[in-house]
């Protein structure tokens, strides 16, 4: 039978690029974008994990991990924020989680690849499973291309969430195309890119999302990354 996951965040593009990764794992997956939907959603049926953003409009998400218990004792919780600025910040937050009854704490930007190994270790039964936070190291690299990619040279706006000046915000940048295929495109970007991160393409790459699955500076101004599209 397969595991039911729900994701519960104000962010259209975590929203999109979490029920995308789950469910090409298999998963079912269902999306809200306030507590107050999440909270009907789970009246309505139980799921086996779910990823609350402790942020959201109608209500603090620790409240909401307790309104889920009450409801569903038998669902794990994994917890998001991007509040967390430093190590010393980002352990009181986790500790403060776990103690609340959450399985993992995990900051954003998060890397893609770890949350879903973390969330097909935490559905197979196993409780100790434990998550890097980094924002790299998703052992993605350039041969491990299997679609091949045509020429194509054109500027591309995309959008990516940051944490700019201690406020999580999205920002709008445009990059030059390298190349393209079916699955994904390379870009050469003034902005670093790390690889997991999540960026968001308009009308252009027809509303696309993507994700970095390697990347390297090639000179002191230029970044060359691969996207993989979600």
């Amino acid at each position: 039978m397969k595991k039911h996951i729900l994701v519960v965040d104000d962010d259209q593009l975590i929203l999109y690029a979490l029920s995308k990764a789950f469910k090409d794992q298999a998963y079912e997956v269902e999306t809200a974008a306030t507590a107050t939907e999440a909270i009907e959603k789970v009246s309505r049926s139980p799921y086996d994990l779910c990823m609350l953003d402790i942020h959201l409009s109608d209500m603090n998400g620790l409240e909401l991990k307790k309104r889920i218990k009450d409801t569903c004792p038998e669902t794990k919780i994994i917890i998001m924020t991007a509040s967390c600025l430093d190590s010393s910040e980002l352990t009181e937050n986790n500790n403060a989680a776990i103690a609340n009854g959450a399985c993992h704490f995990i900051p954003k930007p998060f890397n893609l690849f770890e949350v879903t190994d973390v969330v097909e270790e935490l559905l197979r039964g196993n409780e100790n499973s434990e998550i890097g936070f980094r924002s790299t190291g998703s052992g993605f690299e350039k041969k491990s291309r299997k679609n091949p990619r045509k020429p194509y040279k054109e500027n591309i706006p995309f959008q990516m969430n940051v944490i700019d000046r201690g406020n999580y915000t999205r920002w709008s940048l445009v990059a030059q195309a390298v190349d393209i295929s079916d699955r994904g495109i390379g870009l050469l970007s003034q902005y670093p890119l790390n690889e997991s991160q999540v960026i968001g393409f308009d009308e252009k790459m027809d509303n696309r999302t993507g994700v970095v699955v390697w990347s390297e500076m090639i000179d002191e101004e230029n970044c060359r990354v691969g996207i993989r599209f979600a």
